[in-house]
């Protein structure tokens, strides 16, 4: 009988390093976006599988649950993804366009069965840049999918995203797109030399789809976005009238941190003290947020309800940064970040310009080929009896390469010589010259505009977000 000897273990050690572990797993799979593309690794896998699906803008809807089951059998194996799917819904600026019943602030969502979705056209533009990307193995090794979208939207800023990892929490607000663009050409304007003062000069706060208004100074603004890290205290949009003997408040914007339910649980236990008459929830359909309280005295608005209109958030900035290890294709280095939104938004640029030079350089590959190709088949068509001579040798293409002007003692008469041998003598002799030059012509001007763009790769970044102006939104959170 074979005797096990007992090992002295140290829980304190054990625990502290699984929890170690566990924390980490939580805040790259889970729980942190990363800055560059505003995603948790659970939505930029719905993306990449809505675009595996080419349930595209311009497509008709599919039904979610055919997303979510494909993205849990490609991509994410361990829970179900569709309280994720109705995140990016129903967010600020969606990635995903959502049919049906996807919920609101009262109810939730209906069943994934129940629901269609795809990607709207602001997801489009996230996925512009695809081609830029780095991918790594799915968990099966069976198909790739992106350690990050090299996305030209800048979601991390203007969505707002909250998660709780282990010892870790974030919660970034959400911001309007204009101010954010804004923001980023006055960076890119002043360099190095950007300060905070420059950020809060176009970002003038938070911003939020249901309304509500700020009621923090623009000191305290400053100082979220100088620490990285702040409160914020919010106040709904409301009108009060006299109605006959009573007074009846209208509350039309939903500030963040208000909740609908628990408003009216608080003015129902004012109607049992005699405070409130009555509250009605009187939105429509196109009218997302109004509720109607009638109440007594003017005096009972101030020192009862009106606190419950007023609420107050706090914000972190934390994030990660997901790179592909150089060590093994599957693994993935995750550093993670704390620090305020000028440094964020400098790094999330700098990305941006390696994104961009990497997208000109490789355009600019293809061009020269076309260009290079062309000249071949120009070249081919002018001396058509050399390339017939040259079928008729033993070796066409040394033959080629040794009278073939142009080309004639070059670095690279080998390999056009192989080209032109490829070709076919009917092609050559159906080529339209002039035609062929214009077309070279074109080519290399699109090369020089790319050289251009390369040497001067800030022009680039400015005239892609430029572009983002066809998803302006008037900012709906008021400032006091």
């Amino acid at each position: 009988m074979k005797t096990i000897e007992a090992k002295e273990l140290n829980a304190t050690e054990l625990t502290s390093k699984n929890m170690y572990e566990y924390g980490i797993s939580v805040i790259e799979d889970r729980a942190i976006p990363d800055y560059r593309d505003g995603l948790k690794p659970v939505q930029r896998r719905l993306l990449r599988t809505a675009d595996d699906l080419h349930a595209y803008a311009n497509t008709k809807t599919i039904k979610s649950a055919r997303i979510t089951g494909d993205c849990m059998g490609r991509y994410s194996p361990h829970a179900d993804s569709y309280g994720a799917l109705v995140t990016m819904v129903n967010t600020e600026y969606a990635p995903i366009f959502g049919q049906g019943n996807w919920g609101d602030l009262r109810n939730d969502a209906a069943s994934s069965r129940y629901t269609e979705a795809k990607i709207s056209s602001i997801g489009m533009k996230m996925l512009e840049c695809m081609d830029a990307a780095d991918f790594v193995p799915n968990y099966t090794g069976e198909f790739k999918e992106p350690v990050i979208i090299p996305t030209r939207f800048p979601y991390f800023f203007v969505n707002s995203c909250s998660g709780i990892a282990v010892g870790i929490s974030c919660n970034i607000p959400s911001h309007n797109l204009e101010e954010v663009v804004n923001a980023f050409k006055a960076l890119i304007k002043k360099g190095k030399d950007a300060t905070i003062k420059d950020v809060v000069k176009y970002i003038k706060g938070p911003d939020y789809c249901y309304g509500g208004k700020i009621i923090s100074g623009p000191e305290e603004v400053k100082a979220l976005y100088e620490n990285g890290e702040g409160s914020i205290r919010y106040e709904c949009e409301y009108t009060i009238q006299k109605d006959r003997r009573n007074w009846l408040l209208t509350i039309t914007g939903y500030c963040p941190g208000f909740s609908p339910d628990t408003f009216i649980k608080k003015m129902m236990e004012l109607i049992d003290e005699g405070v409130v008459l009555y509250v009605n929830d009187s939105a429509t359909k196109d009218q997302t947020c109004k509720l109607e309280v009638m109440f007594k005295n003017e005096e009972d608005f101030e020192s009862k309800i009106h606190k419950h209109l007023i609420k107050s958030q706090s914000y972190r900035y934390y994030a990660v940064e997901r790179t592909k290890s150089t060590s093994e294709e599957k693994d993935i280095d995750t550093k993670i970040i704390s620090t305020n939104i000028l440094e964020l938004m400098q790094k999330w640029l700098d990305w941006r310009r390696e994104v961009e030079t990497k997208m000109c350089i490789a355009e600019k590959t293809v061009y020269e080929t076309k260009c290079w190709n062309a000249y071949l088949r120009l070249l081919a068509s002018k001396h058509v009896n050399i390339v017939m001579e040259a079928l008729k040798s033993k070796s066409p293409v040394d033959y080629i390469a040794e009278n073939m002007p142009q080309i004639k003692g070059t670095k690279r008469a080998v390999e056009a010589a192989k080209y032109i041998c490829d070709l076919k003598i009917i092609a050559i002799q159906q080529i339209d010259q002039d035609k062929m030059n214009k077309d070279i012509n074109d080519y290399r001007k699109r090369i020089a505009d790319l050289e251009a763009d390369i040497n001067d790769i800030d022009k680039v970044v400015s005239r892609e977000l430029d572009k983002l102006k066809v998803f302006y939104r008037p900012r709906t959170l008021k400032i006091e």
